[in-house]
């Protein structure tokens, strides 16, 4: 099965799949929101969930499923970080009145546990490596034996999917998405300044990041630019991300294991500049082991940006690029509709391959 290399448009997918926007409205499932003793907004998730623990090399990884028995090929989603969660992907849970749909907490995330023993700062930082992280994947995908699957990561989730799929080639892996996608960390970083300096007053803007860094002395200018850095490329609509499910009723990223933070330790605590292990990583040459097709989605205004994303599928065998117009990074949030739309016509696309086979 091969796609054609190339751009969406978003008028020919919505005629090509017979889905519109509207139809996917009607089957969105809201997350249960409710107020607690003492009156604070509590969002849940909705019904129809299975969730669990799943043992990986150092802890557990937890898990939650929506259509377990649906008959479309099962998404497992590997969300970003280093460090994330899961429950930034709750408005793809419509995808789940066709197929399974798997979220999962890496480990050193929200609802992952870290083994005692491993809870030293020197041995926990063994567990924080592109390597275990495969393996966890491995874990995750041996436990729910799916015959066929497709991954769909996002962010950091990119980069991970991609080391798992060429070190196990699983047989059953079906398609990999790549939602706002991190490949290349020296890639990434270029990105940020050039995105950076496309703004009005960007190369002063620039050149205060430059300093800071350098410097080590993060100023009050420096963090009003990371949130303008935000506002524009990672998240443009904000208001779209608040009632995401809570997480043990508070949203915790990276949370610290003996005194470390995983996005600190593998990334570092600035967006502009990559100190941790990740430093200078570069998973694109592994592309082109990959056989199966490939669905790069980036926002018009993503930090993964679509020049990223196009550059990268020049270097799959079998790829073809979406970009959804007025979404920075948080594309599943800000534009749910136009996203699932173009998910859904992926999936459906691999099933009918599956068919004929």
């Amino acid at each position: 099965m091969r796609f054609k290399k190339g751009i969406f448009v978003l008028l020919a997918v919505f005629c090509l799949s017979g889905i519109s926007c509207s139809s996917l409205d009607t089957k969105y499932k809201p997350v249960y929101k409710y107020t607690d003793d003492n009156g604070k907004e509590i969002y849940d998730w909705p019904a129809g969930s299975e969730t669990g623990m799943i043992d990986v090399h150092g802890g557990k990884v937890a898990y939650r499923i929506y259509g377990k028995d649906k008959p479309g090929v099962p998404i497992i989603f590997v969300h970003g970080g280093p460090g994330g969660t899961y429950n930034y992907l709750y408005k793809q849970l419509c995808l789940a009145e066709d197929r399974p749909v798997v979220l999962y907490d890496q480990l050193g995330s929200c609802l992952s546990e870290i083994s005692p023993e491993f809870q030293t700062e020197e041995k926990v930082k063994t567990l924080f490596t592109i390597d275990r992280y495969c393996d966890e994947l491995n874990s995750v995908v041996n436990y729910f034996n799916f015959k066929n699957f497709v991954l769909g990561g996002y962010s950091w989730g990119c980069m991970l999917e991609l080391e798992y799929a060429a070190k196990y080639n699983p047989s059953g892996l079906k398609g990999i998405v790549f939602i706002g996608p991190f490949l290349n960390v020296d890639t990434w970083l270029k990105d940020a300044e050039r995105l950076i300096k496309s703004l009005d007053g960007g190369d002063e803007m620039w050149q205060e990041v430059v300093q800071c860094e350098s410097s080590h002395n993060y100023t009050d200018r420096y963090n009003q630019i990371n949130e303008i850095y935000s506002q524009n490329f990672t998240d443009r609509h904000k208001q779209d991300s608040f009632d995401k499910p809570n997480m043990n009723n508070e949203d915790v990223f990276s949370p610290k294991i003996a005194g470390v933070d995983v996005y600190d330790y593998m990334w570092g605590n600035s967006e502009f500049v990559c100190t941790g292990t990740l430093q200078h990583h570069d998973s694109t040459p592994l592309l082109n082991k990959i056989k199966v097709p490939v669905l790069y989605i980036s926002g018009q205004y993503d930090s993964g940006t679509p020049q990223a994303a196009f550059d990268y599928c020049s270097k799959t065998p079998n790829g073809e690029v979406a970009v959804i117009p007025g979404a920075a990074h948080h594309t599943y949030m800000e534009r749910p509709n136009e996203f699932n739309v173009i998910l859904t016509e992926y999936l459906k696309r691999i099933e009918g391959a599956q068919n004929h086979e």
